[in-house]
């Protein structure tokens, strides 16, 4: 990863940290969830639990109007502010749950 977009991110999450997280899986809507899911089990290639287990970490830090804002990006880089600490969210969470 380029120097320049590595502090970039982490400045970005820890932006995010600092909203109004989601508290439980329950905030994201039904929708939101199963897209994430899809999005992760398609685009990612992960397990149907790596992902379950992504998105309850996603769920404690990552409000769901930032995540909507990221699925609404495929997953793509974007240099929105809350897109970038939403995928700095969801990698950090992904590779927690993939040990």
């Amino acid at each position: 990863m380029p120097t320049l977009i590595r502090p970039l991110m982490t400045a970005a999450a820890l932006a995010l940290m600092t909203l109004s997280p989601a508290l439980a899986l329950e905030d994201y809507p039904p929708a939101q969830q199963q897209q994430f899911l899809d999005w992760c089990t398609g685009a990612k290639s992960a397990s149907e639990s790596t992902c379950s287990c992504t998105l309850k970490r996603l769920a404690q830090t990552v409000p769901p109007a930032a995540l909507a804002s990221f699925l609404a990006g495929k997953g793509s880089f974007s240099l929105s502010a809350s897109s970038v600490a939403a995928g700095a969210a969801v990698t950090e969470a992904l590779a927690a749950c993939s040990k």
